[in-house]
């Protein structure tokens, strides 16, 4: 027994070193912040532009005959009138008729170009919530230092970010180094297949190969990574799938007065009620597991410890994660039943029964399994399942290694409180995911700070947040 105690001991002390050494170890992956002018985006007139840029209604509707295209076109105009250097100096493209393609020749052509992306279209606004907003949402009204209106943070903070550097930096007659391309699709919130699709497509016929591709994306945050109390610049490195299946039983009803045992209504509940307890299993996709790595060192001992020691504490870390939706949408493919749809009068028992369920795929997981894994979970051959409309696998993943992902360091340090960079997995899907074919090295990221009112009421941006988003536009696109 002595022995075995002894034994043990030494096990646990081994055990105790090498998470010891590990945590250690571990080196930062941050660059320090290097001395020099920080690029001034207070720009006269800036704030008062983006307020106008919302007033255009650029909105994408999944029934694309309510899209009033010719907003889309007077926006055009505006954008014209606003940054008269950009549209003299830089070659315009019109891809699909709405979407913009902006080309500024670089002074080394042996140099890959870089493509800036943005999205000119916004999501709708429910009518049921226009009384909740505190301002109308397309009259880009600022009240309290606060602009507020939809689009402004998704997506036109980037789009008109980048057109104010580029156009100052214009003025000043300075050109990059490397070419660069800006595309502006105007279909992104219904999937970017008229537009960015189409760009991309027609850029690897010209074969077209760039250095990287940058696009909407992450943000900066105080409070949305477990166990930081510094601010973390989260860069999108890759993008989960997505797909909505439809499940539906088909029973025959009659009168309410008498029911049978069991409705299409009653099943279909059970199947979301076994869907919803047998969620997926957690994992680490490779922009998670960088993710992981960038932040270890920055972090406090303790968290450090388990972070730098995957192999050991990869169980706590999925507890620490799953107990958040936003953290826990970062390991797992996550499902959510959004629709449900049964019966059209009181009296009667409806017949068909159908929900839609939406799914975020993981990389590493793909459609196929998560059909497989819906059939086995709900294990009722009375419910159908199918794909609506179409879905889309989990994107490639990008490393942080490359140009691309480097050059934005700085910008982001000098704007944003020295924050720490951190590659991560986007949740949501962007216009660049079409854009693999033409660079292996895609990001995404938004200069600016918890953004509120995402898709929802009251999307908003405060006025002094805007000069910074400009600022890192102006700081990095002047050192390409």
């Amino acid at each position: 027994m002595k022995k075995i105690l002894l034994f043990l001991a030494l096990c646990l002390v081994a055990l105790i070193a090498v998470v010891m050494l590990r945590t250690l170890s571990v080196e930062s992956k941050q660059q320090p912040l290097e001395a020099g002018a920080v690029a001034d985006g207070n720009l006269p007139g800036a704030v008062e532009r983006l307020a106008r840029s919302i007033t255009f209604q650029t909105i994408s509707y999944d029934d694309t005959t309510r899209i009033d295209y010719g907003q889309f076109l007077a926006f055009h105009d505006f954008l014209r009138e606003s940054f008269p250097a950009v549209f003299e100096k830089l070659q315009v493209e019109m891809v699909s008729r709405y979407t913009m393609v902006l080309h500024w020749q670089g002074r080394d052509p042996a140099l890959p170009p870089a493509i800036f992306m943005a999205h000119q279209d916004v999501v709708p606004v429910d009518d049921d919530t226009k009384d909740l907003w505190s301002a109308p949402p397309f009259e880009g009204l600022i009240r309290d230092g606060v602009l507020y209106g939809r689009g402004v943070i998704d997506d036109k903070i980037n789009l008109m970010g980048q057109l104010e550097a580029v156009n100052q930096l214009l003025q000043k007659d300075s050109a990059p180094q490397r070419s660069l391309y800006f595309v502006f699709g105007h279909d992104e919130e219904i999937g970017g297949n008229s537009g960015a699709a189409q760009v991309a497509r027609l850029f690897e016929e010209r074969a077209i190969r760039a250095a990287f591709v940058f696009d909407e994306g992450g943000i900066v945050t105080y409070d949305k990574v477990p166990g930081m109390d510094k601010p973390v610049a989260l860069v999108g490195t890759s993008e989960k799938g997505g797909v909505t299946l439809e499940l539906a039983v088909q029973i025959p009803g009659g009168h309410s007065s008498f029911p049978d045992k069991e409705t299409a209504v009653d099943v279909l509940v059970q199947a979301l009620v076994r869907l919803r307890a047998q969620p997926f299993p957690p994992g680490l996709a490779p922009s998670v597991r960088d993710f992981i790595e960038y932040i270890a060192p920055e972090m406090a001992f303790g968290q450090r410890a388990v972070m730098s020691n995957l192999w050991l504490f990869k169980p706590m870390v999925y507890r620490v994660y799953g107990a958040s939706p936003a953290s826990d949408a970062m390991i797992r493919t996550t499902m959510v039943p959004t629709i449900i749809q049964a019966g059209e009068k009181v009296n009667v028992i409806p017949t068909i029964a159908k929900a839609r369920v939406n799914y975020r795929i993981l990389p590493g997981n793909s459609i196929e399994d998560v059909i497989a894994h819906t059939r086995r979970a709900i294990n009722d051959e009375r419910v159908q399942i199918a794909i609506v409309p179409v879905g889309r696998e989990p994107s490639p993943w990008s490393s942080p290694d490359s140009t691309g992902f480097q050059s934005l360091l700085q910008p982001v340090k000098r704007h944003f409180d020295d924050a720490v960079v951190a590659p991560f997995l986007m949740i949501g899907g962007t216009d660049s995911r079409h854009f693999y074919g033409v660079s292996p090295n895609v990001y995404k990221f938004s200069p600016m700070v918890d953004p509120i009112g995402f898709h929802g009421v009251d999307e908003q941006l405060r006025v002094d947040a805007y000069p910074k988003a400009v600022g890192f536009y102006l700081d990095w696109l002047s050192g390409l």
